[in-house]
């Protein structure tokens, strides 16, 4: 898990940003948040292309931080978005092949960046 700095607050269409920033990286083959471990487990190449087919409130991650020694005790309150996501990768038949992942995404009021983390 990793985040990118930035000024945006908690909301909704922050977390849409930051994911659609972070997607866009992976399909480009740049350092990113989003790729998933299936995918590097299955030895897939970058995707093609992405669809988020749903976006609801979460529990922030236990996990969206850098420093334990630093974690606020409110970390159970900071705004969390649950991603369900359509995501296409070329097959080795050279066919479209469609994988549903799920995200998390939360904000660190305290650190003022977003956390990525896959759900399994």
């Amino acid at each position: 898990m990793c985040g990118c700095s930035d000024n945006s607050s908690g909301t909704e269409t922050a977390a849409r940003k930051h994911f659609d920033t972070e997607f866009k990286k992976w399909i480009a083959g740049q350092e990113n948040s989003a790729a998933t471990q299936k995918a590097k487990i299955r030895g897939l190449l970058d995707p093609i292309n992405y669809d988020i087919r749903s976006v609801v409130t979460d529990e922030p991650h236990f996990a969206a931080f850098d420093d334990v020694e630093k974690l606020p005790e409110d970390w159970k309150t900071w705004p969390a978005y649950r991603f369900n996501v359509a995501i296409e990768w070329k097959s080795k038949a050279g066919t479209p092949l469609t994988d549903i992942t799920t995200y998390t995404l939360t904000w660190n009021a305290s650190e003022k960046r977003w956390y990525v983390a896959e759900r399994f």
